[in-house]
């Protein structure tokens, strides 16, 4: 007003264009109400008839034109679910959630509570499951696992053959054959498989797998663990065969092992067409589980599971002075609060031969458990974090702060979120005096799970290693056969190991 008051008239036409902008002006304002209502039916509906980014997008323009920070805000995270619906066939949602070009935490934490990307699924045998991007969830107890007395688990992966989603180029080829994949390196904490095996999560995909590197020259890909390749030199390669390169452990972890396939002298480092690893940026992501949200939660009688409870906190480690520097943590936090550690670093005995047994009673006791990584790297969560969420337990998690993209803030204790010890401690007592607080995450934690694979080993005793693996190796199945898609070849791969973004950091808490 005051700029009306104080200059000379101004030219007539100026004059109309003002105020209809002024018009214009508070009619968005008046309208920011509408607009709220109808972005959230078309976030929702979007769920059901496609993304309308167009319109998404035209929202978001008058919005900023306006400076309507809020409105802004929630128009993005609208366009942002219109991005995580473009997923197809076999790709995992939860690689979508760590898409840093669009997903920021409020929005990661919002698809996980809205369960979106996982839907009720009747199969033809009339079983209630769910299925997302074709990969339906069931019941672990559908399948007889006499190999696996020790499992955890309570869901499995199956994708079924889809022929038409399948071949993306030419939808009527005929499967004559199938293809092999070769684990073609000895790895000591990898079952051997001397025959050609089914693919463990879609068994009629028309690929095969082995180890027994008899088959080496008739295999279309072959995988190798960067952590255990001791030759400097690759095998003979047949023509058109793809390799991958396999990396499940961080980076920091390899300093102690073979550094032959990374060496530029060698033929290795140019070797590769893909990537297969826990990092988000590889060709086929390979986890050591998920989560989702349940269609429907369990009635627990959370009071009795309370009253059972005589111990604070459990940790189970077996790898001490780690480059995450854990234990340092650990023995702070016992200044304030008691931790049972059980296993190698710790006083307190449970077998890993036994681990079914010693999960139990591990979470009929504590209230809490450590779920802390050994190194602090950018999309590295273990299966510490995984094989407990199912449990009686509040999960304390400590490793690379990412942990927004995989469960909701309010299911679990984020070290992160604690300036010291001391202070996590603080909050621990808090909930370890007031049970109501203490119930009310417990119930928040249940409404999801965590879905993984059991691989019994042997190395020195019964080994387990937990990984949601059987999926991944369903899109290297699809992507051989689809090689006028994916074909490529790794030109350095060192380059892309050593991407600074995604090494180890040092924990500044400690």
């Amino acid at each position: 007003m005051y700029f009306f008051i104080t200059c000379e008239p101004l030219d007539n036409t100026i004059m109309k264009l003002i105020h209809k902008v002024l018009l214009l002006f508070g009619f968005a304002v008046g309208l920011s109400t509408y607009w709220r209502k109808d972005l959230v039916d078309l976030s929702w509906n979007s769920l059901k008839i496609g993304p309308n980014v167009k319109e998404i997008n035209q929202h978001l323009r008058i919005a900023n034109v306006f400076g309507n920070e809020s409105l802004a805000n929630e128009i993005q995270i609208s366009r942002s679910i219109s991005q995580l619906l473009k997923t197809t066939y076999l790709n995992s949602f939860t690689q979508v959630l760590h898409e840093e070009r669009f997903i920021n935490k409020t929005l990661s934490e919002y698809v996980l509570r809205s369960s979106l990307g996982l839907e009720p699924y009747t199969t033809e045998n009339h079983e209630d499951i769910w299925i997302e991007n074709g990969v339906q969830y069931r019941p672990y107890q559908l399948e007889n696992r006499t190999d696996n007395p020790f499992s955890t688990s309570e869901f499995q992966a199956y994708v079924p053959f889809n022929k038409s989603a399948f071949f993306e180029a030419d939808k009527t080829l005929d499967v004559t054959e199938k293809k092999i994949i070769l684990w073609w390196q000895d790895n000591t904490f990898h079952t051997p498989t001397e025959g050609l095996l089914p693919l463990r999560a879609c068994p009629e995909f028309p690929c095969v797998i082995t180890s027994n590197r008899t088959y080496t020259e008739n295999s279309s890909a072959l995988i190798f663990n960067g952590q255990y390749v001791e030759d400097k030199q690759p095998p003979n390669r047949a023509k058109d065969q793809i390799w991958i390169f396999y990396q499940i452990e961080a980076p920091y972890n390899y300093f102690r092992i073979h550094f032959n396939i990374l060496d530029r002298q060698f033929s290795w480092n140019a070797a590769f067409n893909w990537t297969m690893s826990y990092r988000m940026d590889s060709d086929i992501v390979t986890y050591y589980g998920i989560v989702r949200k349940r269609r429907e939660v369990k009635d627990k009688k959370y009071k009795e599971i309370l009253g059972q409870k005589k111990g604070l906190i459990a940790w189970v480690v077996s790898h001490c002075h780690v480059g995450s520097k854990r234990d340092e943590y650990v023995q702070e936090l016992k200044k304030y609060v008691p931790v049972d550690i059980y296993g190698g670093c710790g006083t307190f005995k449970c077998s890993v031969s036994n681990d079914k047994d010693c999960i139990q009673e591990i979470n009929a006791k504590y209230k809490f458990y450590l779920a802390f990584e050994n190194n602090f790297c950018k999309d590295y969560i273990t299966e510490k974090l995984y094989k407990y969420l199912d449990g009686d337990m509040i999960i304390i998690a400590r490793g690379y702060n990412s942990y927004s993209k995989v469960l909701p803030s309010e299911t679990f204790i984020n070290t992160a979120n604690y300036k010291s010890p001391k202070e996590l401690a603080e909050r621990i007592l808090y909930l370890d005096t007031h049970d109501e607080d203490y119930l009310r995450m417990l119930k928040e934690k249940d409404q999801y799970f965590a879905v993984y694979e059991e691989y019994p080993l042997t190395y020195r005793s019964m080994y387990l290693e937990h990984r949601y693996e059987a999926v991944p190796m369903c899109q290297v199945c699809q992507r051989l056969w689809n090689l006028e898609k994916y074909s490529k070849s790794i030109k350095e791969l060192d380059e892309w190991f050593w991407k600074k973004e995604y090494q180890c950091q040092v924990p500044t808490d400690i």
